[in-house]
């Protein structure tokens, strides 16, 4: 006879929402660490000058969590992820490359 325990849920007491702009970090003994990234625009710098020079506006970084999943996690996310990703790109369609945003980016003079 198999028990099944029950399982319930709830936010840690500093629970947030990151927007994600980017991930860095990498392999280690213990499986992987990798850093999560939000970022915002501070216009400050570019509405000091008159005319305003968008030249000048600032992205601003802040590194707001830092993950470590073991060997089982990683692949395990990864797989979830490959999941998502297919399921996203069936509803909403294809997801391009960053080399392909990359790549129009270059030939769109208006970029």
């Amino acid at each position: 006879m198999s028990i099944q325990p029950e399982f319930s849920s709830r936010r840690a007491e500093g629970f947030k929402r990151i927007i994600v702009a980017g991930v860095t970090g990498g392999v280690r003994p213990y499986g992987l660490e990798a850093t999560l990234y939000s970022e915002e625009s501070d216009f400050v710098k570019a509405l000091e000058s008159q005319p305003p020079n968008m030249g000048r506006t600032v992205i601003m970084r802040t590194l707001e969590a830092s993950i470590v999943l073991d060997p089982v996690q990683m692949k395990s996310t990864h797989q979830w992820l490959g999941n998502l990703v297919k399921e996203y790109e069936r509803v909403y369609g294809t997801i391009p490359s960053p080399e392909e945003l990359q790549s129009k980016a270059s030939r769109d003079p208006n970029q």
